[in-house]
Order: structure tokens, then C-alpha cells, then sequence
């Protein structure tokens, strides 16, 4: 079975995100999309960008794997291109249903806004 998400490992994909063709946000989280993507997939590629301000390695290794398992629960109904979630502290405090639907709804919009 082919995977649902897949991870970005080129750099020129991340220089592609920088310039995004589409943005998304819904409460803690926003998604910025790209289409431009040198690795050929036929599903999502999605990188996570949790910065040092989250709290220690423990607490940023918690919140990417929560936004990792939100993106695979969404990530079916997403078209393929290139993804970078990002989220702000107070995504730590959201419940696992909260943190799933601000995921889906700020990464349908920025794949929304590239079309």
C-alpha cells in the first residue's frame, strides 16, 4: 500500500514553500502550499516547522507527532504538492479533535488558494 503523506527531503522544495502558492490558517495552526515540487508523488509531501519558543525537545517532539497524526488523519483529501504546517504555542493546549479540524481546515484553504 502506498503511503498517505510523505516527507519533503529536498531543499529546493523547501525554497519552493518560501514563495507558496497557497496560505491557510485556522487558530494555532497555519499551512502554506506549493505545487512546485521537484520530488515526483502522488500524495502530500509535508514538512513541520516547531521552533525552539514550544518548550523543550520532550514538548516540540510532542506537538510535531500531534500535528503529524492530524495531517495523516486529513491527509486523503488533500491534493499532492508540498506542505509546511506550522503552529503556535497555545496549539500545545488544544484537545486532539481541535488540533485535527485547525489542520484540516487551514490545509484545504491553502491548497484552496493555489488553484
Amino acid at each position: 500500500m502506498p503511503p498517505v503523506v510523505g516527507r519533503i527531503r529536498r531543499s529546493d522544495t523547501f525554497r519552493a514553500l518560501a514563495r507558496p502558492q497557497g496560505r491557510g490558517a485556522s487558530g494555532p495552526v497555519t499551512v502554506v502550499f506549493s505545487r512546485r515540487t521537484s520530488e515526483p508523488a502522488a500524495f502530500p509531501l509535508v514538512g513541520y516547522a516547531v521552533g525552539r519558543r514550544h518548550g523543550g525537545a520532550v514538548a516540540r517532539n510532542r506537538l510535531r507527532r500531534r500535528l503529524r497524526a492530524a495531517v495523516r488523519d486529513t491527509a486523503a483529501a488533500l491534493p499532492p504538492g508540498a506542505y509546511l504546517v506550522r503552529a503556535t504555542t497555545s496549539a500545545t493546549s488544544l484537545g486532539a479533535d481541535e488540533l485535527r479540524r485547525a489542520v484540516a481546515v487551514a490545509a484545504r484553504t491553502a491548497a484552496g488558494g493555489a488553484a
